[in-house]
């Protein structure tokens, strides 16, 4: 596996696994500049098969292809046009995006497979790479690593959950106004599952104290996966509160998955492609527009009144988690890719 040295510490067992380290990555002014340290550490790798996420080492896997033949997949977690487009003011969104996605298009075309982390992001690949060569491998969670949950206990507080960083552009905002909204007719506690930095920690330091949620905020700090899988499963109902950008639309989140994992229904966005298909197809939540606190306490208020309705979306979602969206079920889909892209 090949990383950017200076900002991955390899982990203790490392399971057979080699990592060799490069000077680059990092911003993208960075990533630019060490484009050839990073073509390089791939050809001395001497890899049959190049797996890469980002569309630098994209690049730098096509240039090593045309000297050793290497395969290459494309795993996109991101619609990248989209990304960049989100770097410019909100008229020039649509330009940009298309700007890039001529350049991607190209590159696209010269791989031997794709990933697509969402249904979303799967189609628009196959416009390029042929479907038999396009899987889609959801990131959903490895029961062995989070671990399951037991009986859950909905007494008289209503555990709401945000797994992750949250940030401003995750919807801090909208979450932590909509929780005060609630905290006036229910008794409610926002667990954040990960931690808040910065400019945001900040501001939502000086909102709890502000309007008295000291005990109905609370953050558990970043936690090891085994121990994200036990804050987790005591929770009632799971918040996603991203905010409207052009990769948001398409990108799918692992937290929704993790929430299905221990059984709990969600709030999302409601422009959010793969969320609608989850309500649509597993109806194990509600949608909401991430803009408005008011809307997302609607959409909360919802659940906590209608607990049968609500009981009955969480033993959805945990069915919908064991037979669909687990590692286990995502496996064989990566596996079978690989064995097309080497019989070639």
């Amino acid at each position: 596996m090949i990383v950017h040295s200076d900002r991955f510490r390899a982990p203790a067992d490392r399971s057979g696994i080699e990592f060799v380290g490069y000077a680059g990555g990092g911003t993208l002014r960075r990533r630019a500049v060490t484009l050839d340290r990073l073509e390089t550490a791939i050809a001395r790798s001497g890899c049959r098969v190049v797996h890469c996420h980002e569309p630098d080492a994209l690049v730098a896997a096509l240039r090593v292809k045309r000297e050793t033949g290497a395969k290459i997949i494309f795993d996109s977690h991101e619609m990248w046009g989209a990304v960049l487009a989100g770097r410019f003011p909100r008229p020039a969104w649509g330009m940009a995006e298309r700007a890039f996605k001529m350049l991607e298009r190209r590159w696209l075309a010269r791989c031997d497979a794709a990933i697509g982390a969402s249904w979303a992001i799967s189609e628009y690949l196959t416009t390029v790479v042929p479907d038999d060569r396009v899987a889609t491998v959801l990131n959903v969670p490895v029961v062995d690593v989070f671990g399951e949950g037991g009986e859950k206990v909905w007494g008289e507080e209503t555990i709401l959950c945000h797994d992750g960083y949250l940030t401003f552009d995750r919807g801090l905002k909208t979450l932590a106004e909509a929780v005060r909204l609630l905290a006036d007719r229910h008794k409610v506690r926002f667990r954040i599952v990960g931690d808040v930095f910065g400019r945001e920690r900040s501001w939502l330091d000086r909102f709890v104290q502000r309007h008295q949620l000291v005990g109905v905020i609370e953050r558990t700090g970043w936690l090891p996966y085994a121990e994200v899988g036990k804050a987790l499963a005591p929770c009632h109902i799971g918040l996603i509160g991203f905010q409207e950008t052009p990769n948001n639309v398409v990108t799918s989140s692992n937290k929704v998955f993790n929430y299905m994992l221990y059984g709990i229904p969600f709030v999302g966005p409601d422009f959010r492609l793969a969320k609608q298909r989850l309500v649509r197809e597993e109806r194990c939540g509600v949608l909401a527009d991430p803009a408005s606190p008011q809307a997302y306490a609607v959409g909360i208020e919802r659940l906590i009144q209608d607990r049968e309705g609500t009981q009955r979306m969480a033993h959805r979602a945990l069915e919908a988690s064991r037979q669909r969206y687990r590692w286990e079920h995502m496996e064989p889909v990566l596996l079978r890719l690989y064995e097309r892209v080497l019989a070639g």
